[in-house]
């Protein structure tokens, strides 16, 4: 489900109903409780965004908060980058402390306050894990990317994710062994899990986007940094995106199965035309502008 206010797409995860569904257990309050904590969730982070002066093209609403996305995002420093991930935490943890006066004001129930407050806890803590999408992991990729290549940083912060998806499912199977039924570590694990492959796929949107953004460097600056990549023909061109660095020119060295031979180049425009027309494409069926390096 998609709306627009303003020049940003707003869109509800498909996964939403289903957090309606676990929280109207409890009651109605319950489900406007956990909306009023996601919406406040991403309230913080539109805010940062208006601060950093980055135009939101999209945010979707998923039951464990929200993904922004920006419409240049390479364009924001370290810091930038930091503060628009941290506001998002920084807002749950205000909607617990504003929870005591918004009861003593009777604004609000008992039931709704305490809903509130459990829904603003749990988007705290579990966006502050260091795993990607989550906010821990983008606040901490922000710090790393300092000294680490940006590429080799998101794809750590992935695996994190995934792993500590595996790692919460385990849990809650832990304590299914031993007589208790305690489902929400699995949840977020299956969350995680789920984001950490979808962001997978998203990979050629941010291809294109990172291809724009150094189109503006090009026409400011007139050079960029190149770099070359050699891979086996029989990668995926979507597999192969993840590991390109943004904002550097990239010749890619195909390589026959030996991981010897050479099977010849493909340049920028041939590897996006690849993978707009299918992620899933092998390089070996990409055309050769040049047969080797030589």
């Amino acid at each position: 489900m998609t709306f627009r206010v303003g020049h940003t797409r707003l869109r509800l995860h498909p996964l939403l109903p289903l957090l309606w569904l676990i929280a109207g257990i409890g009651g109605v309050s319950r489900v406007l409780a956990a909306l009023c904590a996601l919406l406040l969730h991403e309230c913080g982070h539109l805010t940062a965004a208006k601060l950093c002066g980055a135009q939101v093209s999209e945010v979707e609403i998923t039951p464990l908060g929200g993904v922004i996305a920006l419409e240049n995002p390479d364009a924001l420093g370290p810091g930038k980058r930091f503060l628009l991930a941290c506001f998002g935490p920084f807002f749950s943890l205000l909607g617990c402390l504003l929870v005591p006066a918004l009861f003593a004001s009777g604004a609000a129930s008992f039931s709704f306050c305490a809903a509130f407050a459990k829904a603003n806890l749990l988007l705290l803590l579990f966006n502050l894990l260091p795993a990607l999408p989550l906010d821990g992991g983008h606040m901490l990729g922000a710090i790393l990317r300092r000294f680490f290549p940006e590429n080799a940083v998101g794809r750590a912060l992935l695996y994190a994710a995934e792993a500590l998806g595996i790692l919460l499912c385990a849990l809650s199977l832990y304590f299914a062994f031993q007589g208790k039924l305690i489902l929400s570590p699995a949840f977020c694990g299956l969350y995680l899990v789920y984001m950490a492959a979808a962001d997978a796929r998203r990979c050629t949107a941010r291809y294109v986007t990172a291809l724009i953004a150094r189109r503006q460097k090009i026409e400011n600056w007139a050079v960029l940094p190149v770099e070359a990549v050699a891979a086996g023909e029989s990668m995926p061109v979507g597999a192969l995106l993840r590991r390109l660095s943004p904002g550097k020119y990239h010749v890619v060295l195909v390589l026959a199965p030996d991981g010897m031979a050479q099977r010849g180049l493909i340049g920028e425009k041939a590897l996006c035309e690849a993978a707009l027309s299918g992620p899933g494409t092998p390089l070996g069926e990409i055309p050769v502008q040049k047969k080797s390096l030589d």
